[in-house]
C-alpha cells in the first residue's frame, strides 16, 4: 500500500466513526457489569486506552496487553476481545481465559480465529471491514465499544457527540496541520508530552510515528515527567523535538508546568510545539488530537520517502516466534 493509498484510508477516518458506531447498534449487555476489560495488542489495544481516558465510570476500565487476564477479573467483567486480523495470539489467549471465568465476551474483528471462537461459543461478534491497516481502523474498533456501553445504559447516549466528532474531523484542515508539523519533526527524535488524561493520545502519536514513519518516538506525561525525564535534557545524546498536547481546559498547574518546561528545554537547545486542543465536547477533542497526530506521522513518512504501510520487523518477529 502506497503513501496515496494510506492517505485515502486516513481521509475515511470521519466516516469510520459513524460506521463503527452503527456496527454495534443491536448489541447490549443486560447482566451486572463489574468492570470493562479490553484485550488487544498494538492498534487493537489503543481503543481500550482511549475508552478509559474518555469515560468516567463508576466501574474500572482495564486494557490488557498480555496472554492472561489479571487475577482480580471476575465473571461479571465485560470483556471486549479486539483483534483486527482475528489471529492475534495474545488476544485469543485472553478470550479463552475470559471464557473460563464465565465473563460476558464481545469480539471485534475482521475475521480469523477470533470470529470462529465467537461463533463456536455464541459470543456477539462485531465484524469490521477487511483491507485496512489495524492502526488506521481505530474508529471501527473504538466506537462499537462506546455503542455497546451506551446501549447497555452504562453511559449516557453518545449520538450527539458522534455527530459532532464527525463534523469536526470532516474539516479540511488536518492534513495541512500535519504536514506543517512534520516539516519541523523531520530528522528529529520526537517526544510527545501531555497531561495524564491525554496520555492515550500521546501514546497514539508515538506509535503512529513508529509505524508510519519508521522512526523512533517517545511519550510521557505531566506532571510525572517533571520529576525525572526532564533531567535527561541536561546531557543530550540525540537531536530531539518535543510536541506538547495541551487541552484548553487543562489544570492551571499543568499549563504552567508545560510553559516552564518549554522554556527550560529551549535553554538546552531543544525546540518544541504546543498544540492546544479545543472543542465543545471531550470526544471530539480526543479524536481531533489523534487525527492531527495520524496526519503528522503520514507526512513524516512522505518526507522520509518510506512506505507507511508495511511493518516488516514486526512480521519477521512473528515468524521467528
Amino acid at each position: 500500500m502506497s503513501f496515496e493509498e494510506t492517505k485515502e484510508q486516513l481521509l475515511e477516518f470521519p466516516n469510520f466513526i459513524k460506521k463503527g458506531w452503527e456496527s454495534a447498534k443491536d448489541i447490549s449487555v443486560l447482566d451486572k457489569v463489574s468492570s470493562v476489560v479490553i484485550c488487544g495488542m498494538g492498534g487493537s489495544a489503543i481503543p481500550g486506552d482511549i475508552l478509559a481516558a474518555y469515560l468516567n465510570l463508576d466501574i474500572p476500565i482495564y486494557t490488557v496487553r498480555d496472554y492472561t487476564l489479571p487475577s482480580f477479573i471476575d465473571k461479571h467483567a465485560l470483556v471486549f476481545a479486539i483483534s483486527y486480523s482475528g489471529n492475534t495470539e495474545e488476544t485469543l489467549s485472553c478470550f479463552r481465559s475470559a471464557l473460563g471465568l464465565g465473563c460476558k465476551i464481545i469480539g471485534i474483528t475482521s475475521g480469523g480465529k477470533l470470529k470462529q471462537l465467537c461463533e463456536k461459543h455464541k459470543a456477539p461478534c462485531i465484524i469490521v471491514p477487511q483491507g485496512i491497516q489495524p492502526r488506521h481502523a481505530l474508529p471501527l474498533l473504538f466506537f462499537p465499544m462506546l455503542r455497546v456501553l451506551s446501549n447497555s445504559k452504562l453511559i449516557e447516549d453518545q449520538s450527539d457527540y458522534i455527530e459532532k466528532s464527525f463534523e469536526v474531523l470532516s474539516r479540511d484542515v488536518y492534513s495541512e496541520m500535519g504536514k506543517a508539523l512534520a516539516e519541523k519533526l523531520q530528522g528529529k527524535i520526537v517526544i510527545v508530552y501531555s497531561s495524564d488524561r491525554y496520555k492515550a493520545v500521546a501514546y497514539r502519536w508515538k506509535t503512529q510515528i513508529n509505524e508510519n514513519a519508521k522512526s523512533m518516538a517517545f511519550a510521557h506525561v505531566f506532571p510525572e515527567l517533571n520529576h525525572n525525564e526532564v533531567v535527561g535534557f541536561e546531557h543530550l545524546i540525540g537531536d530531539y523535538y518535543v510536541v506538547m498536547l495541551q487541552d484548553e481546559t487543562e489544570h492551571p498547574r499543568i499549563k504552567k508546568r508545560m510553559k516552564i518546561t518549554k522554556q527550560l528545554i529551549s535553554e538546552h537547545g531543544v525546540s518544541s510545539t504546543v498544540i492546544v486542543i479545543k472543542g465543545s465536547n471531550q470526544l471530539s477533542k480526543i479524536f481531533s488530537a489523534i487525527y492531527i497526530g495520524d496526519w503528522t506521522s503520514l507526512h513524516l513518512a512522505g518526507l522520509y520517502q518510506v512506505d507507511p504501510t508495511p511493518v516488516e520487523i514486526v512480521e519477521k518477529l512473528k515468524k521467528m516466534l
